[in-house]
């Protein structure tokens, strides 16, 4: 199942635009051909002019494809928000809304605050993510399942199903008030011995470097020992899980011209946020995409001092950087 955040979706035919220079040549050629129809003459001697790169026709016609081209680009962006995989902010809570869920609140505001203090609102990979795993309804007992249990916590209501009478059947949903859900940023189940259907489950915390307080793991197990969401063979364990901590630390050299802080800045915001999608159960680190980042961010040359080989965590751990430090030099 392809899984928001780890995996890559190509963009689809839809938004995958031309090339200015293929959009150029198409260009100047319905110009003469165009013109062909009313004087063959005048089209070949406008074909001749658009050849020239000094012509001012020629300097019109590229501005037009820059700006038909530019039209194309945001008429794009706005098909990839109206898709689950690509949309971000309003456009995806309109989206995952086809479902009846909402963007969680992580930290409630304080708008008599001065300054105002904004909430804290669930970031959009996680929201996404959710919203694929709504509908498939998992098998119980399944990966997909246990996931699907941990990250919607006490979003599920409490069935309970009653005869009170003849002829009437009274099904009642419950609801946890004081949700959980929002303080969990990732979560899996395991079988760990199938013979006699013990599964550990691990649980990832948003706050700090993920590993999750003794009430938020008590608020796991009072989830997963209600009858309606194990099956009845399974036998769960709860845990926290373990910090992999390891720090970003490299030299990255710039051409003489751009502000050093800047670049210092931007980087390290960049390396941040990679660090960020990647803590997660299971999760690793690449010096490769490090040096990617940096490259991005426009490093001509880079030196990674740390890590030097990939941090890599198994089910139960997650990867957690501790600092980000980028020394932006000048060549």
């Amino acid at each position: 199942m392809l899984i928001p955040g780890q995996n890559r979706l190509a963009d689809p035919e839809i938004v995958q635009g031309e090339t200015f220079e293929t959009m150029l040549a198409s260009f100047k050629a319905a110009v003469v051909a165009h013109i062909a129809e009313g004087d063959e003459t005048l089209a070949a001697q406008v074909g001749e002019t658009l050849d020239n790169e000094a012509e001012v026709s020629t300097k019109l016609i590229e501005a037009c494809v820059v700006v038909l081209q530019t039209k194309i680009r945001d008429d794009n962006e706005k098909i990839r928000q109206e898709l689950a995989w690509w949309a971000t902010g309003s456009n995806l809570d309109a989206k995952v809304a086809d479902l009846s869920i909402a963007r969680q609140t992580l930290q409630e505001g304080d708008p008599d605050a001065f300054p105002p203090v904004e909430p804290v609102l669930e970031e959009d990979e996680h929201l996404r993510l959710r919203y694929f795993l709504a509908p498939h309804a998992p098998a119980a007992g399944s990966r997909m399942h246990y996931r699907s249990e941990i990250l919607t916590l006490d979003e599920r209501a409490n069935v309970s199903v009653e005869t009170p009478e003849a002829g009437v059947v009274q099904v009642t949903y419950r609801l946890d008030p004081e949700g959980n859900a929002a303080k969990i940023k990732d979560g899996n189940g395991r079988m760990v011995n199938p013979g006699t259907g013990e599964v550990l489950v691990t649980v990832l915390a948003r706050e700090g470097n993920g590993v999750p307080d003794a009430a938020l793991l008590d608020a796991v197990r009072d989830h997963f020992a209600r009858p309606d969401v194990v099956p009845e063979t399974d036998q769960v364990t709860v845990q926290g899980a373990e910090s992999v901590d390891y720090q970003i630390r490299a030299r990255a050299y710039i051409y003489p011209g751009p502000d050093a802080a800047l670049t210092k800045e931007s980087a390290e915001a960049q390396l941040q946020a990679y660090a960020d999608d990647n803590h997660a159960l299971g999760g690793s680190v690449e010096p490769s995409w490090i040096y990617h980042e940096l490259h991005q961010g426009g490093a001509v040359k880079v030196e990674l001092l740390e890590p030097l080989a990939a941090v890599t965590a198994t089910d139960q751990q997650a990867p957690y950087c501790t600092s980000v430090d980028v020394e932006v030099l000048t060549l």
